[in-house]
């Protein structure tokens, strides 16, 4: 029967780990850490926005500054807005929407909040076709700072 080599076991001792310790590669790291800090540079302006995830994350817990204990009572399950399209009093034309705010409980039972009625070619500036988004308030915002 050979003999088992068991020279793998040898790098599992302390004393061969401490002897055999490179420190080559720290002291590459030393000695080209400006380059590498460059590099780094070249490279987070190269990207720009599209590089990703952090190469360096922070990945401690930040502390909590604060704490609140809310307490919500459940009584409301969600809200609804249903949107009817009617004839408009002052323009007659089929253009008023009405907008129907209705409030379900856990019971599942509604209850009408109210109705707000626009219409889109009486009023097509009204508040209520504009989106509030704040991308969308944003991109308004460039687009009106842009000239053709």
């Amino acid at each position: 029967m050979p003999a088992q080599d068991d020279s793998w076991r040898i790098e599992a001792d302390d004393e061969w780990l401490a002897h055999h310790r490179s420190q080559s590669m720290a002291g590459l790291h030393r000695r080209f850490s400006r380059v590498l800090t460059l590099g780094d540079a070249v490279s987070h302006a190269e990207l720009g926005p599209f590089g990703g995830a952090p190469r360096k994350p922070d990945l401690r817990v930040a502390p909590s500054r604060y704490s609140v204990v809310r307490y919500v009572v459940a009584v409301y399950a969600y809200t609804a807005i249903r949107v009817v399209l009617e004839n408009c009093g002052r323009c007659g034309r089929p253009l008023q929407e009405a907008h129907h705010a209705t409030l379900f409980g856990n019971d599942g039972a509604g209850r009408t909040l109210g109705t707000v009625r626009r219409c889109r070619g009486c009023a097509g500036d009204s508040w209520l076709f504009q989106s509030h988004m704040p991308a969308v308030a944003k991109a308004r915002v460039r687009a009106a700072k842009t000239v053709l």
